[in-house]
């Protein structure tokens, strides 16, 4: 079974001000990213949106997940949607490092778009938002005597929002997808110590920032307990953790527009980051109209 994200349509992918702007560079190959310019005045809170697609597809434009650009910009928000290596060529934890070196590349040279480098949040979805969890709960801090100036930021993020995210290998069955991404390591430790060294919610600790879920209740892959379990662990360490639930709502943003009773989750997003980020600005330009209303 395949882990797909479920895209837009082309006319309805976010159009970036700035294409493949490199973030620095791993194994020989360049990492990049694509930059939406924010609306108004700065210095602008920063998103790096982290696509999905299994963990072996996808790239910054897959559209499940760009399409948070679309209202996020507008918003005010300096939008940055990031590539990075992917599985099996690049199996656990070589992505985690990728998604943990553009908070450090975007904190270091914040300046350069007008944006507040300590003001940034992680945006994934599917493969993405595990990826967010993982670096929101890691909280790395950066190595002072690094070379590369870069290296020495923290990449803290200070607000992580995920849509129909893993946050535990151990609690859900696995696919090719997490084979693709996990079997080097479990063939090194064995499947339990491998499952929980991966997964996100092991690190739960008191020092991670405030998180929002967003998942369908119907996802055909991540049950909505993965977001549940997460919320209780990180409350139970008193961090904040919000959910906002879909009905009905399957896996990937562009099957939830179609549904009846489906909230105003990308408002609620968006206003969700402003309280954390102590962020101001206009909510609701950009967001696609509903259908199934």
């Amino acid at each position: 079974m395949l882990l797909l994200v479920a895209r837009m349509p082309a006319a309805d992918t976010p159009t970036p001000t700035a294409k493949g702007l490199v973030y620095g560079e791993a194994d020989g190959e360049k990492l990049t990213m694509d930059y939406y310019a924010s609306k108004g005045p700065g210095p602008h809170p920063i998103a790096i949106i982290v696509h999905g697609g299994g963990y072996q597809r996808g790239d910054s434009t897959s559209g499940s997940e760009a399409y948070c650009a679309d209202f996020l910009a507008p918003a005010g928000y300096a939008v940055f949607s990031i590539n990075y290596r992917l599985a099996p060529k690049y199996p656990y934890p070589y992505m985690v490092y990728d998604v943990e070196r553009s908070v450090r590349y975007l904190r270091h040279n914040a300046k350069n778009w007008d944006a507040d480098g300590e003001r940034i949040a992680l945006i994934g979805g599917s493969a993405g938002g595990f990826l967010s969890n993982m670096v929101g709960l890691l909280n790395a801090a950066g190595t002072p005597a690094a070379k590369d100036p870069v290296d020495r930021e923290s990449a803290r993020p200070r607000a992580v929002v995920t849509l129909f995210a893993q946050s535990s290998f151990a609690t859900v069955p696995l696919n090719r997808d997490v084979h693709a991404l996990l079997d080097p390591l479990i063939q090194q430790k064995g499947e339990p110590e491998a499952l929980r060294e991966a997964s996100p919610i092991t690190y739960v600790s008191k020092s991670a920032p405030p998180f929002l879920q967003i998942l369908g209740d119907r996802d055909e892959y991540i049950p909505f307990t993965e977001a549940t379990n997460l919320q209780s662990a990180l409350q139970k360490v008193g961090v904040r953790c919000d959910i906002i639930r879909i009905p009905n709502g399957r896996h990937g943003t562009g099957s939830w527009h179609t549904l009846a009773g489906v909230p105003d989750w990308e408002r609620q997003m968006v206003e969700w980051l402003n309280t954390i980020l102590h962020h101001e600005g206009p909510i609701g330009e950009g967001i696609r109209k509903r259908t199934g209303q």
